[in-house]
């Protein structure tokens, strides 16, 4: 597999690092390396001499590596999380490696896993100078490293890995924020100001339920990062005679994962099918066969143009472009991209009307195309410190935070 295609393969967001022949380290100092060096021709050139090694974490858009490092800790992890089925998986000398991009928030550390009896069981690779390689030949077996699952990564919560009792040392979602992370927690913005909550509601008049929240949610958010637990979930029925509908969100929010990860292929297409389908069996009708439903599916895929929750935004960030700047934005700052998140701001609310809106910081970074959406997440705080808008719900889980804006006075 050439340098071409382990980018489409793995994400254009993703930092490949080129490691001398039959090793795992990177060559030179690759620690200030960042995305646009995958835009240089001569480093290109490089990567395709020698191993080939992947930047994970906030480096390659919260691309992690699981490594299982015993075969027989495969089984269990496949049994307990089916859905490592569909996603990257690599072998080097033993077990194998899942590879996953994560939404929310997740340990931004490697840690060495151990078994009960005190056996290396892996690592959990996230941390900010970690990297794992996915090319080349193993310096131990002399043999190339192998893909035994190519699938684009999948999107993962972190919350939603079981970990086998073969685990000693599992980790918890309750972890503890690594004081030297500045993609994580810099310059004074903790976790919960930097806003990691994504935004998974649906645009359209339809009831949904993400995660825990039982309740209608905002027309006028947009899915930042979604995973296929919440692409079922926001396409699940509560009620007989909603299936057409319902099976058209989960194509749309099918559209916005392979925004994230890239096109899905058929056999990943039938496994959100089946997922939805047997959480979906007391609300269909007894006299349509799981085939039936499956076609419906797929017809609803083809025809569905515009990922969940993504008209909303691009018509507010098209508007915020096209109209003069609001007085709060030429007030306040001169940075034009901080003059057109307030306008963005300024579109959304007037969409929403008397309702406060959804926004993620991850949509502020796509949009204005920031490194990291801890810069955003700063930009929103600072609004607020002005009085340009007012945080009506702080984000939480997978729900991105409500603001509403403060027009000045006339």
């Amino acid at each position: 597999m050439n340098v071409k295609e382990l980018r489409e393969l793995l994400g254009h967001d993703v930092l490949l690092l080129h490691c001398k022949p039959r090793t795992k380290k990177p060559s030179g100092s690759w620690g200030k390396l960042t995305i646009a060096d995958m835009e240089k021709p001569d480093y290109l050139a490089k990567l395709e001499r020698g191993n080939i090694g992947v930047a994970l974490g906030a480096k390659s858009g919260n691309l992690i590596a699981l490594d299982v490092d015993d075969d027989t800790l495969v089984a269990p992890y496949l049994e307990l999380n089916p859905f490592l089925n569909y996603t990257l998986q690599t072998h080097g000398a033993r077990g194998r490696v899942f590879w996953l991009r994560m939404a929310g928030d997740y340990p931004a550390k490697t840690v060495k896993l151990k078994t009960q009896s005190g056996g290396d069981a892996g690592e959990w690779r996230a941390g900010k100078n970690s990297q794992s390689i996915i090319h080349g030949i193993h310096p131990d077996t002399g043999k190339p490293y192998q893909m035994l699952n190519k699938f684009k990564p999948l999107v993962a919560d972190f919350s939603s890995i079981v970990w086998p009792k073969e685990i000693s040392n599992p980790l918890k979602p309750e972890f503890d924020l690594p004081a030297n992370d500045t993609e994580r927690q810099s310059d004074g913005v903790t976790e919960s100001q930097s806003n990691r909550e994504t935004d998974v509601t649906d645009e359209t008049d339809a009831m949904v339920v993400v995660g825990v929240v039982s309740k209608a949610l905002s027309p006028l958010s947009e899915p930042a990062c979604l995973t296929i637990d919440d692409a079922v979930q926001l396409a699940m029925p509560d009620n007989a005679h909603q299936n057409n509908d319902r099976l058209f969100i989960l194509a749309r929010a099918v559209k916005t994962l392979e925004n994230q990860s890239g096109k899905f292929t058929p056999a990943q297409l039938r496994a959100v099918f089946s997922r939805w389908f047997q959480r979906a069996t007391e609300f269909l009708r007894p006299e349509q066969t799981h085939d039936e439903y499956m076609t419906q599916f797929l017809n609803a895929y083809a025809s569905a143009k515009i990922p969940l929750g993504e008209g909303v935004i691009t018509q507010a960030w098209k508007q915020a472009q096209e109209k003069p700047l609001p007085p709060e934005a030429v007030e306040n700052f001169e940075d034009q991209n901080l003059r057109l998140v307030v306008a963005l701001c300024r579109e959304l609310q007037i969409i929403a009307g008397q309702e406060p809106f959804y926004l993620s910081s991850r949509t502020v970074q796509r949009l204005t195309k920031q490194e990291s959406h801890a810069t955003a997440a700063r930009w929103l705080s600072s609004f607020c410190v002005l009085k340009i808008l007012d945080e009506v719900e702080k984000g939480k889980g997978v729900r991105a935070s409500r603001y509403r804006f403060n027009f000045a006075e006339k």
